[in-house]
């Protein structure tokens, strides 16, 4: 499971690291306006590439990975949140949403896992 959200995290990030440099209206598969400057939304790119280095080391080792797994559960829990805010208030779109939806099933799953961790020690 934690590689694929490794390989989850790395496509999204590649994708909407590559797709406004071809042509900035991709942005808007995402959102409704394109903002003045990239710098935020690659930062923010960036880090979903790192926590997706994260999973992978997770997926070597899931036991002696776990704080790992507790960061990984909310960053995706707050991805959600702050996309259904978002959403919410019509500043992103139901693809964008819908795309999110993944990592809350993440989240889920990633909480369990650690729910399952705990029970074995």
């Amino acid at each position: 499971m934690f590689l694929i959200a490794a390989i989850w995290n790395w496509a999204l990030a590649a994708t909407f690291l590559i797709l406004p440099r071809i042509d900035i209206n991709y942005f808007l598969l995402g959102g409704y306006t394109i903002p003045p400057t990239l710098l935020w939304f690659d930062c923010f790119m960036g880090e979903i590439l790192a926590f997706g280095f994260g999973f992978y080391i997770v997926s070597l080792n899931v036991k002696a990975n776990h704080g790992i797994i507790v960061i990984g559960a909310f960053e995706k829990l707050w991805v959600f949140a702050l996309s259904l805010y978002y959403f919410l208030i019509h500043e992103a779109t139901p693809l964008l949403l819908l795309v999110v939806v993944g990592d809350l099933l993440f989240a889920l799953l990633f909480i369990e896992d650690l729910r399952a961790i705990r029970r074995m020690t």
